[in-house]
């Protein structure tokens, strides 16, 4: 799914009004009704008990906002409505909002700047429509603390329209006063961005894409270098790669993983279980001896191969057969000065400068270590840090704009493949795209997650996919392993095993 700018967006709303042959009320009608349609659906609103209290701005928003109010009051909830008052213009489309409420004898009260914040009861549902997408600017002090009382009323539920007021779209912010704190976000066609940045999560909430019936030509035709992976892309990327009827364990790649120190063997045994549940067809792994005979009691079907030393890696020559299609390196690796050696030397060496490579956790410490290194990372490696990680390799962002920025950046200095793990992972490329994961849990925040997420994005690269399609698929795949897990467990019990048990009914799940 693409992910819109503002301007791309606004192109959309004219798009669907001039092929459509509708006005921009009915386009404003639309929305509305389908927030009215999310609100009226759920179980969880008493609609005839509890009051509805309705803040709408004088833009297009507060028109959206408008319209939802008339909605809820002619199915008879009790509702009241707010103008905020923040400026003396008004859209069109805002005015004949409001006049279709006063010819149905809803009242309407406003709110100008300087009078005494009126009484609201925090036993109500708040609809935010005060700012819509189009909001750039600071709001007076007075209205920050207005919207500072609404925050602190602690109403049960917060239902901020498209976007919550106050949060910039397509820039940072220095002062996060002036914004609604949303429970839910009811936002339409496509995700906003700053909804997949950890900076906002306490101010968007739970956020629902809704459809308001335009048709889908504008989106397919339309460029733009941001995603939100979908079941709907990852299976167009599937299906070209299904299992055919004559097929071998040939067909389906020989990775290799390389990693594994003294009491750290478990990275390797979980990275190799999820690089078999995900559908590689043979499988290497080297470690220390100390690993030999973990690894032979725990995984039946993995070739093992051991480095001289006991307890850390230090070959300078890992042995690479040839036949392998792909390498998966560092997890649970240590930062031994042997081992950086080792690592080194790997990484030089012209004949492994073909293979699909990810890397992860110590050899990307190692990497930070030795930056010297990221020079003679092949082109198209993948790597896969967490935020620390990530800090230590490339340096720090002040905000989560600049984070992006840097992320895009260094995939097209080094000409590499980030996956920058975390809620919604976002994958760079080399290209200047990113793409934002749609799957996965707080569940998944435990020791392996990482190193499971690794074993199948190797998979995927041994079977055959592009690097951008084992990334994309993987942190999806990895995602909906840990939703499907949570289904039968909970946040604070889920374990690493759990998201390898649950591989193969996420396949089934985009077969769907």
């Amino acid at each position: 799914m693409k992910i819109l700018s503002l301007n791309q967006i606004r192109k959309f709303d004219q798009y669907c009004i001039d092929y459509e042959s509708i006005s921009s009320i009915n386009l404003m009608e639309r929305a509305a009704k389908s927030c009215f349609n999310w609100i009226i659906n759920k179980k969880c609103f008493q609609i005839n008990k509890i009051p509805f209290i309705v803040l709408s701005g004088n833009g297009n928003n507060g028109g959206d906002g408008l319209l939802l109010a008339k909605m809820l009051y002619l199915y008879g909830a009790k509702v009241s409505i707010y103008i905020v008052n923040i400026s003396n213009h008004f859209s069109t489309e805002f005015l004949i909002c409001k006049d279709k409420l006063l010819k149905d004898g809803i009242p309407l009260k406003i709110l100008l700047e300087g009078e005494k914040f009126p009484l609201l009861d925090n036993n109500s549902y708040l609809i935010d429509a005060i700012f819509g997408i189009g909001f750039n600017r600071l709001i007076s002090q007075y209205w920050k603390s207005f919207f500072h009382y609404i925050n602190e009323k602690k109403f049960q539920y917060v239902l901020s329209i498209d976007i919550p007021s106050g949060l910039f779209m397509e820039k940072s912010h220095e002062d996060f006063t002036g914004i609604i704190k949303a429970t839910h976000t009811l936002t339409f066609q496509t995700p906003k961005l700053p909804f997949l940045l950890p900076n906002y999560e306490n101010y968007v909430g739970k956020w629902n894409i809704l459809d308001i019936g335009c048709k889908n030509d504008f989106f397919q035709k339309i460029h733009t270098k941001n995603f939100f992976i979908d079941n709907q892309c990852i299976y167009s990327i599937y299906k070209k790669k299904r299992r055919k009827k004559f097929s071998h364990k040939g067909n389906y790649g020989h990775g290799i993983l390389i990693g594994g120190n003294y009491g750290m063997i478990g990275s390797i045994v979980l990275s190799a279980k999820a690089s078999l549940r995900t559908g590689i067809g043979k499988l290497s792994v080297y470690v220390p001896y100390c690993g030999y005979e973990i690894i032979q009691n725990s995984i039946s079907e993995v070739i093992v191969k051991t480095d001289q030393k006991k307890d850390w890696i230090s070959d300078i020559i890992i042995p690479i057969n040839i036949g392998i299609n792909a390498i998966g390196i560092g997890m649970g690796m240590g930062e031994n000065y042997k081992t950086e050696h080792a690592l080194a030397s790997f990484l030089l060496k012209k004949k492994h400068k073909n293979l699909p490579m990810v890397i992860d956790a110590d050899a990307l410490n190692i990497l930070s270590n030795r930056l010297e290194l990221l020079n003679t990372l092949p082109k198209n490696t993948i790597i896969t840090p967490h935020p620390k990680e990530f800090n230590k390799l490339f340096g720090y962002w002040k905000n989560d704009y600049q984070k992006l920025d840097l992320l895009k950046e260094m995939s097209a200095v080094y000409k590499i493949f980030i996956v920058l793990k975390g809620a919604h992972s976002i994958i760079s490329t080399p290209y200047g795209e990113l793409y934002f994961n749609s799957t996965g849990n707080p569940g998944m925040a435990t020791a392996g997650s990482g190193d499971v997420l690794t074993g199948m994005i190797m998979s995927l690269l041994s079977q055959g996919y592009s690097p951008k399609e084992s990334c994309i698929m993987g942190v999806y795949l990895h995602g909906l392993a840990g939703d499907i897990a949570l289904k039968k467990s909970s946040e604070e019990s889920i374990i690493s095993s759990d998201i390898i048990n649950n591989i193969g009914k996420a396949y089934q799940n985009i077969e769907m």
